[in-house]
């Protein structure tokens, strides 16, 4: 018997502090739930579970953030509802105003008292309608483009002086292909007419058709049917096809310089796939073009200054600018202060150095792109173009990586009258008004499309939420299963290891008493 090392209580010591030690991180765990609650725990686990909770915790942010988009779009669309109601009415109030029913000075002037209002509201809710601070409207979140800059005419002399101002109507884009000089020998068979252009919407196509001549000779008259078949074929509907003589004409059945067709190359090949030589002529493209007025300069005339004589005969209004032709600087004193004008060569006359000097005059102070007409004192006032404001869209943040695919571009145009082409219509007139339809008409279907697009992107946000929900609730099932506590599992663990902290609690009070009886053997 040894009295100085008591094996057995030291035995049941070190078993006592060890089961202390299980019991108390028994508790850790019961207590907050983790079966990690240090690296030491489960090194690897606690890495993988950090880089879970950074991915869950992205993926919930990435969702509030497709909310916010949401928010944003909503902002806007709704935004583009009133204005969409507002060229609605504009519209009504145009085709109302083309009616000859109707008296210039009184009627039609309180119509265009509406359509100005209805205007400088569009304007103010392209300007002032944000989220959070970002401009929606004016272009800012907008990919950077061209706008046109539209033209309002008013000339109040024009019951008296009609030659004055004249309305051209648009014109459509036209494409005309002539005759070979010497008509090409067709073999029998399908040939193949190919055919390179761009389309209305400035796309580039490449079409190839079939082509079953029914004469040999490619310009002879039965062929004309078979050819405008196979060219329509390639154009689509939109366009009108006339063949003849192995010519062709092209033309678009919308008017206007938005279509933008144009043919590159026009080929023919024999049933065998070989090209044939010199199969047609030259290619002829011209842009189709706006409806414009053109200003007569030599017949509207210098304004004298004299009492006698109406000012107003001799003043006209661009986008709210007045301009006039002046006889000298004491006629251009009994003018009003805002008016523009332009002292002529010489008095009465208006020659063509002073149209020119006009036309520099009115496209600085309006914007507008005036040209001199072939007879050199009369003024095209034909619409200009302006930059849209610089700006690559707006960028959701929708995903919990910083990859391309994460992200979400919200892109809104300026929405101002301006940029959507109507900020110079005149219904004031009979003519004008009939000219506004169209460019209203053209406003619609540009709000619309901006409207659709945005609710495709509510749409595809939405889709990315729910997308969001569930990558989010698979990540934290996943992360949970390696961080938290079985809580049943735990406090079976919990159970045994305070019994064997109070059985070696016991043992070790047996093992002490041990040494005792050594005691027995001294006496």
């Amino acid at each position: 018997m040894r009295i100085q090392h008591n094996i057995a209580a030291l035995n049941s010591h070190r078993q006592l502090g060890s089961n202390n030690n299980a019991v108390g991180k028994n508790l850790e765990k019961l207590s907050s739930g983790y079966r990690i609650n240090r690296a030491g725990d489960d090194a690897a686990g606690l890495a993988i579970s950090e880089k879970m909770r950074a991915q869950i915790q992205g993926l919930e942010t990435a969702t509030s953030n497709a909310n916010d988009g949401i928010s944003l779009v909503q902002t806007a669309e709704g935004a583009l509802t009133e204005v969409h109601s507002m060229l609605n009415r504009m519209v009504e109030l145009a085709t109302q105003s083309a009616n000859g029913t109707y008296d210039n000075d009184v009627d039609r002037a309180n119509l265009q008292k509406e359509v100005d209002s209805l205007q400088s509201e569009i304007d103010r809710i392209a300007e002032s309608t944000n989220f959070n601070g970002i401009n929606l409207l004016d272009g800012s979140v907008g990919s950077t483009g061209v706008g046109k800059v539209a033209v309002d005419v008013k000339y109040a002399g024009l019951a008296g002086n009609a030659g004055v101002l004249a309305l051209n109507s648009a014109t459509a884009a036209q494409s005309t292909v002539d005759a070979a000089g010497t008509s090409p020998t067709l073999a029998a068979g399908d040939h193949t007419l190919n055919i390179k252009f761009r389309d209305a919407d400035g796309n580039l196509a490449d079409k190839s058709v079939s082509f079953t001549a029914v004469a040999a000779d490619l310009d002879a008259a039965a062929n004309n049917s078979a050819l405008e078949k196979a060219v329509q074929e390639a154009f689509g509907d939109g366009y009108t096809v006339t063949a003849t003589a192995g010519a062709l004409e092209i033309t678009s059945k919308t008017a206007g310089a938005d279509d933008k067709l144009e043919i590159y190359q026009i080929s023919l090949k024999d049933p065998d796939g070989a090209a044939v030589a010199s199969a047609f002529g030259d290619i002829t493209n011209t842009e189709g073009a706006d409806a414009y007025y053109t200003l007569d300069a030599a017949a509207l005339g210098a304004y004298d200054g004299e009492a006698a004589t109406n000012a107003d005969n001799y003043i006209f209004e661009i986008n709210g600018a007045k301009f006039a032709f002046v006889d000298d600087a004491d006629a251009a004193k009994a003018l009003d202060s805002d008016v523009n004008y332009v002292k002529v060569q010489a008095a009465g006359t208006v020659d063509d150095t002073d149209t020119a000097a006009m036309i520099a005059l009115i496209n600085e102070k309006t914007g507008i792109g005036a040209e001199v007409n072939a007879t050199n004192t009369s003024i095209d006032l034909k619409a200009g173009t302006t930059a849209a404001k610089s700006g690559n869209g707006l960028t959701l943040q929708v995903g919990d990586t910083a990859d391309k695919f994460n992200k979400v571009t919200v892109s809104i145009d300026d929405m101002s009258t301006k940029s959507l082409g109507i900020s110079g219509i005149d219904i004031s007139t009979q003519p004008g008004a009939s000219a506004a339809i169209d460019k209203i008409k053209a406003a619609i279907n540009s709000v619309s499309s901006t409207r659709g697009d945005l609710g495709a992107v509510q749409n595809r946000l939405e889709h990315t939420i729910n997308n969001l929900g569930v990558a989010s609730e698979n990540m934290t099932a996943a992360e949970s299963r390696i961080r938290d506590v079985d809580m049943a599992a735990e406090m079976m663990e919990f159970t045994k290891n305070n019994i064997l902290t109070q059985a070696s609690q016991a043992m070790l009070a047996q093992a002490n008493q041990l040494p005792q009886g050594v005691l027995q053997l001294l006496q």
